[in-house]
């Protein structure tokens, strides 16, 4: 079994300090030259789908972290983490930082109605995550 494959599947242990080791290693392997760009793709689809079900706080925030690492070293779309979009309502501002700033770095116009609903949060740190998340979705065009 490759390292990739063995922290994949450990992505569904029991125990949630094992998932977050997991996701640790899915994020060295992520900021690495080793994966293909299908492997990678692979990588932040299995994160999101984590994501979408994982209770525990800490595991949340390291996959959150993983994925938005992985866009220094992987050209990403949209539709890898467009499962996000449903959670973002519900995050903490700390989570809200790294999963605006995804939206961003994927660089499809798309996303800007999901960060710009974030402009009138009452926290005003989520307001200028969102700020700064816009200024990155115009760095690049898909």
């Amino acid at each position: 079994m490759t390292p990739l494959q063995a922290a994949l599947a450990n992505l569904t242990h029991d125990d949630p300090r094992h998932r977050d080791l997991a996701v640790e290693q899915l994020g060295d392997l992520l900021r690495g030259t080793t994966l293909t760009a299908a492997d990678a793709e692979l990588t932040v689809t299995q994160l999101v789908a984590l994501l979408t079900n994982e209770a525990d706080s800490t595991v949340q925030e390291s996959t959150l972290h993983a994925i938005a690492e992985a866009f220094d070293h992987h050209r990403l779309n949209l539709r890898l983490v467009e499962p996000l979009r449903p959670l973002l309502a519900a995050m903490p501002p700390a989570l809200l930082e790294y999963a605006l700033y995804i939206l961003a770095a994927t660089h499809d116009p798309h996303a800007r109605p999901a960060i710009e609903a974030f402009l009138q949060h009452p926290d005003s740190a989520v307001r200028g995550y969102a700020a700064d998340a816009l200024a990155e979705l115009s760095g690049r065009s898909s």
